[in-house]
């Protein structure tokens, strides 16, 4: 008997679990807002520089001092970070000519001196009341704080992964599991007797003994014998493999995932109209790579989803500007594959790494996920010089990712691995033969399990 036939006799998806996964749904559901939040605290209202002080006192209308102080750029719009070093008074002559102001900034406009908005900003907050954009002013010089404070933001996170990631260890470390490995199988009979009473089944859990117990656990007590650490990850040919090219797809998932979704502005669209589009995207696409992953597998399904999505940012650098309906339908696209891929290798990686190093793997690809995160925001700082780059370098990386996760092993209806060499077998296509080392671990674990239980 395994552990896992242990834990169906106490109710596998019982009431026990249930009522867990209910209650840790509550916080990853708030989570998902806080890592979106600047997509709307950090939008950025249309602007252009204050009028001069001397003009203060003045009777013009806001357009007037509008025309007179901004000069405007080739779509017609006023500039958001350079205003005219003297007011053009003879604008208003002309603007009332002709009825705009197009001529003179045209004509005589172009040999004015311009300065930067040396007395501020106005901000158009028609769509909201305040931004930290508008209180702090981070546009024009200042602009690219806006991307910093994402990064900075994500880095917290990833510190916070590590820290709190060590701490819940402790709750962790009170499993049914932990507690046999650690000499404590008294606790542990206790455990599984409560979750059974929990889910109904008080009449299996009375059967638990600490016989039944040890000899469920004779395998992973054998495993635990050894000390293993991230290094174990690159120790082996294929487990660098495994590390490097899941380390890519970790990577690029988060970093295009996070590039299409704190960037939502520049669709031209409503930003809460579509933060709700590619939030709905996220279902159908997670119902999609499951049937997938289970009938296709889990190589093909990783290796599709990043490829597609991609494939769709390359194509919208294609489309024009004005096709918003057309950019965002693409952009929605990408963002539910994205999605997809992240379900795809949360199933995949933990299936991949085998159970004596399967928390330093999972903790490694993830911090990989954080630091993509990070990078993510400060790529589009490149769009300020090279407007299609930033597009070019979201569309790629998952394309590239994608491409090496064909090196990854198949592992729809394999047996999940519990050692290296398992692992290695799976790749090779050989059946799995224990090592003599891990013969005499498992030798002697017995015999002391016996005389314990004896």
């Amino acid at each position: 008997m395994a552990f896992g036939d242990l834990l169906e006799q106490v109710g596998s998806t019982g009431r026990f679990q249930i009522l867990h996964v209910t209650l840790l749904c509550m916080p990853v559901l708030l989570m998902a807002s806080h890592n979106l939040l600047q997509n709307f605290v950090a939008a950025v209202p249309p602007h252009y520089c204050n009028a001069h002080t001397n003009l203060s006192q003045s009777q013009l209308s806001p357009e007037e001092t509008l025309l007179i102080t901004v000069p405007q750029d080739q779509k017609g719009k006023p500039q958001k970070c350079q205003r005219y070093v003297t007011p053009q008074w003879h604008l208003l002559t002309k603007n009332g000519s002709d009825g705009s102001g197009e001529d003179g900034d045209t004509k005589e406009g172009l040999d004015v001196d311009l300065q930067g908005c040396r007395d501020g900003w106005t901000y158009n907050m028609t769509d909201m009341s305040s931004t930290i954009i508008s209180d702090w002013h981070l546009v024009c010089d200042l602009r690219s704080l806006k991307q910093m404070g994402q990064t900075v933001y994500m880095g917290g996170v990833l510190v916070g992964a590590v820290v709190f990631g060590g701490l819940s260890d402790r709750w962790f470390h009170e499993s049914s599991r932990w507690l046999v490995m650690s000499n404590k199988p008294e606790q542990a009979i206790k455990n599984l007797k409560r979750v059974a009473n929990f889910n109904g089944r008080r009449e299996e859990g009375e059967k638990i003994d600490i016989k039944m117990l040890r000899e469920s656990m004779t395998k992973e007590m054998s495993c635990s014998q050894g000390s293993y650490s991230v290094l174990d990850l690159f120790r082996t040919p294929t487990m660098r493999t495994i590390t490097v090219c899941l380390s890519a797809v970790w990577f690029s998932t988060s970093f295009a995932y996070y590039g299409l979704a704190m960037d939502l502005q520049k669709f031209g669209v409503d930003i809460y109209l579509i933060q709700v589009i590619f939030g709905a995207v996220d279902i159908p696409a997670k119902v999609v790579i499951t049937v997938s992953m289970s009938f296709i597998g889990r190589r093909p399904s990783q290796c599709g989803a990043l490829i597609l999505a991609g494939v769709t940012i390359l194509i919208n650098l294609l489309v024009p500007y004005d096709k918003t309906t057309t950019r965002t339908c693409l952009a929605v696209l990408g963002k539910g594959c994205l999605a997809a891929s992240f379900s795809c290798c949360y199933l995949y990686s933990g299936e991949l790494y085998p159970t004596i190093v399967r928390q330093n793997g999972m903790g490694w690809v993830s911090m990989m996920a954080r630091v993509g995160a990070m990078v993510a925001p400060m790529v589009l700082l490149t769009g300020e010089y090279i407007p299609w780059l930033p597009g070019l370098i979201y569309g790629g990386a998952p394309i590239l990712s994608g491409v090496a996760a064909i090196f990854l092993p198949e592992t729809l209806g394999s047996p999940l691995p519990d050692t290296i060499e398992d692992v290695v077998d799976r790749g090779s296509g050989r059946s799995s033969k224990m090592s003599p080392k891990e013969a005499i671990i498992l030798r002697d674990t017995q015999a002391n399990l016996i005389k314990q239980a004896a």
